[in-house]
């Protein structure tokens, strides 16, 4: 093999990587949101499949941001958040029955039945820990401070949670009783 074809074929390689990315892993859709199909962005950060709705989605947005930045702090970027109004746009992401998911420090997706602003709040949280923690981190550490952190920190209404969610929490809870004054970020890095 040529090395001009070598390079041609490692090219094509590479440059297929992201498209197989983007149709087999369809949470990373949130990274390019108008790419599918029904998708209406007004701005960068907020996406949904029906206008009609953007003002719904917009106050939402407004809500649970408040919520997670007042609970951890200020974002390093402004996050993307899609809103499906649909069953069939939460499928075209693949969020399956969860209210909403983060993907990483790359956006959220918010299903019909996330649109509450403590869901939102909660997923602005695993939001602001992939800022800050980086999205290995938050995929590794212990899910008790991940999603501990989470529930705990939204607001989240639901008392008792399910198990192990409100076991978490209330770990969590104890953890974050037990730092004190210390930055709840340098403690976070510490737990692992």
């Amino acid at each position: 093999m040529t090395l001009k074809r070598l390079l041609c074929v490692t090219f094509a390689a590479l440059a297929a990587v992201p498209v197989a990315a983007f149709a087999l892993v369809k949470p990373l859709r949130v990274v390019a949101p108008t790419l599918v199909p029904g998708i209406l962005c007004i701005k960068d950060t907020l996406c949904t499949d029906d206008a009609a709705n953007f003002d719904a989605a917009r106050t939402l947005y407004r809500e649970g941001y408040a919520m997670a930045r007042n609970a951890v702090g200020p974002f390093r970027d402004t996050p993307r958040v899609v809103f499906c109004s649909t069953t069939a746009c939460a499928q075209a992401f693949g969020i399956g029955g969860q209210a909403a998911q983060t993907v990483g420090d790359f956006g959220v997706i918010v299903a019909p039945r996330g649109w509450k602003p403590f869901y939102l709040a909660h997923e602005l949280i695993h939001y602001r820990q992939a800022e800050v923690l980086g999205n290995l981190a938050v995929a590794t550490r212990p899910r008790w401070l991940i999603e501990g952190m989470a529930y705990s920190l939204s607001g989240d209404p639901r008392h008792p949670l399910t198990e192990p969610f409100e076991q978490w929490r209330a770990q969590f809870d104890a953890w974050h009783a037990s730092i004190g004054a210390q930055n709840i970020w340098a403690a976070a890095r510490n737990v692992r």
